[in-house]
């Protein structure tokens, strides 16, 4: 078991905690539960043993949506130190950065894809053109990606870019990772 972020300090404070990103009064008028109501629960169904995927399931079939569910899930998982905060159910580790810039979504892309190259040493494994989140990932030999993510940002002409670094083999990676990322959507 891992010990709980609070206490250990792993993160460094690179990554929200699920508590502090997702709001007690926003889960309680979701899904009629408070996040505390809901760890009681999972706990006496025996949420310490069966996994993520079982977890998120069972709060399904409470008659929770699926998106809460999982919300859910990682809040339950943090809060009882079986995954920290940026830590994914396969036991890696994922960072992310964002920023709003001006622009259409498929141009600001364009202007993405080259700086991210040109930082990272190679072209894209993938892209996805179209639709309302176009994309690029860059998979390295190891696994690890980056994938930047572009959609309508919240004011008209703006783009909200995400990228993630994905699949660190361990928390001391984040802050350096998360670092990068912030410094290579500076430069755009």
């Amino acid at each position: 078991m891992i010990p709980a972020p609070y206490d250990c300090g792993m993160t460094d404070g690179t990554v929200r905690s699920h508590a502090q990103g997702m709001a007690p009064e926003r889960v309680l008028a979701a899904t009629g539960k408070t996040p505390g109501e809901w760890h009681a629960l999972v706990d006496a169904a025996g949420g310490a043993t069966i996994g993520h995927a079982a977890i998120a399931s069972w709060i399904v079939e409470q008659g929770v949506e699926p998106w809460w569910a999982q919300g859910i899930t990682i809040g339950y998982e943090q809060a009882r130190g079986l995954r920290i905060p940026g830590q994914r159910t396969d036991g890696t580790f994922a960072v992310s950065a964002s920023r709003q810039v001006p622009g259409e979504r498929e141009a600001v892309l364009d202007r993405i894809v080259p700086v991210f190259t040109a930082a990272l040493g190679f072209t894209p494994t993938s892209e996805r053109r179209g639709g309302k989140r176009p994309s690029a990932r860059w998979t390295f030999p190891d696994r690890e990606s980056v994938l930047v993510n572009t959609e309508d940002g919240p004011k008209p002409d703006t783009v909200g870019i995400s990228v993630q670094r994905e699949r660190l083999t361990g928390p001391e990676r984040m802050p350096d990772a998360k670092a990068e990322l912030q410094q290579l959507l500076t430069g755009l």
